[in-house]
């Protein structure tokens, strides 16, 4: 990891990624907390996280072509600066007016929007920027530094909410998106992949998703392994819309528990980033893959079972273990099978359907959450990880036929 980290390149990316994420993970936080306290109901904030997985189902086969069409620094750029000008116009609004549900909403429509389009973009130029035998190594400190700045934003957010206000978190939040975009301004950069890049734009945006979806098909099982693979993933979101319902209805706490579980939810994810390659190479990759989905589940079991503020916050830490190391295994995983010209569709194929699965799991929960408790939602998890984990098993079989130096990612 020395090595990578002496790369001027990767550190530019590294500090713009990680002050961005700070961003990102206040803006979160915040929000979700602010739409719960507004209304006491999950109502509110499952609807503003319904609309935003259908726009992100509907514009997934288009932001696949995108990243495949043009400079994935450019598209970085544009994200930051976008977050940029919409946060800054929102805290300054903070100012001198009232906040309005439409306002939460639109500012986490367009986080989501952002986050959408960033990690498949930041995969792609990680994978054809640096050499291929640096890819593990990169992977675990983009996700140390992506849980670091969320151990800070979270540590902030409860204090800074409480203290001084929503207009004063998003103006944070806007200057760290303007710092990311002068840190990346500097990264020495070539887009590797311009003749496919221009051999695309002739194909239309259909025939182009379309590739993505034959390139899947014709790789047995990897259409399995993909959906289950993404499955922690969407867990952790359909949590984050469970957890602020839990502390304040079950718990019976305040934002500082709610925050501290943020904090432990990073401190457990980068100390996954630190470990997980070493933790593959000892006991193989998908082996790791399965084992975390399965400690997923009894976490998120344990959390219903044990319902009070420091287990909470302790299992919060395991959590954090657990989506960090799949999704770096399942990263590697891709960054391995995958061609460059073709990662942005493919990822944004499969993003399509676990956006699916998760729109269906939203509308379950903001239905029933409100009548049954968050405890429900947290069950349905567990046992949704324990069915994808048993996707793994099949799945990796064929997937190591392909990959052989899979189990050494």
């Amino acid at each position: 990891m020395r090595e990578v980290f002496g790369n001027r390149n990767f550190r530019r990316l590294f500090f713009s990624n990680l002050f961005a994420g700070f961003g990102q993970g206040m803006t979160m936080i915040g929000i979700s907390w602010y739409l719960v306290e507004m209304t006491g109901m999950a109502r509110l904030l499952g609807s503003t996280m319904l609309i935003s997985s259908i726009l992100v189902f509907l514009i997934g086969p288009f932001t696949g072509a995108v990243i495949d069409r043009f400079s994935r620094k450019a598209i970085l750029q544009i994200e930051q600066i976008g977050g940029f000008i919409v946060l800054a116009v929102l805290a300054a609004w903070g100012f001198w007016g009232t906040y309005h549900e439409w306002m939460m909403v639109l500012i986490y429509l367009t986080t989501t929007f952002m986050l959408q389009i960033h990690y498949p973009t930041q995969s792609a130029l990680v994978q054809e920027t640096f050499d291929q035998k640096q890819y593990n190594a990169i992977n675990s400190l983009l996700e140390i530094q992506n849980q670091t700045a969320l151990v800070s934003a979270g540590a902030l957010a409860g204090l800074l909410l409480v203290k001084f206000g929503l207009q004063i978190v998003l103006l944070l939040n806007a200057l760290t998106y303007l710092l990311a975009f002068v840190l990346l301004s500097g990264m020495d950069y070539v887009f590797t992949v311009k003749q496919p890049a221009t051999k695309n734009i002739r194909i239309s945006w259909r025939q182009q998703f379309n590739q993505g979806w034959i390139f899947i098909r014709e790789r047995r099982g990897f259409m399995i392994f993909g959906v289950s693979a993404l499955v922690p993933f969407i867990a952790v979101t359909l949590v984050n819309l469970l957890n602020p319902i839990f502390v304040r209805q079950t718990l019976k706490e305040d934002v500082h528990i709610y925050s501290l579980a943020e904090v432990s939810y990073s401190i457990g994810a980068v100390l996954a980033g630190a470990c997980i390659a070493w933790i593959s190479r000892k006991f193989g990759a998908f082996s790791s893959m399965v084992f975390h989905f399965m400690l997923m589940a009894l976490v998120l079991a344990l959390t219903v079972v044990l319902p009070t503020g420091w287990i909470f916050v302790l299992l919060s830490a395991f959590l954090g273990w657990c989506n960090v190391s799949t999704r770096l295994i399942r990263q590697n995983v891709y960054m391995q099978l995958l061609p460059n010209h073709f990662m942005g569709r493919v990822l944004s194929s499969l993003n399509s359907v676990g956006t699916l699965m998760r729109l269906l799991l939203l509308a379950l929960f903001t239905t029933i959450i409100d009548s049954t408790g968050a405890e429900v939602g947290f069950l349905v998890l567990a046992g949704l990880l324990v069915v994808s984990g048993a996707g793994i098993m099949v799945s990796m079989r064929m997937l190591m036929e392909q990959v052989p130096s899979a189990d050494e990612v």
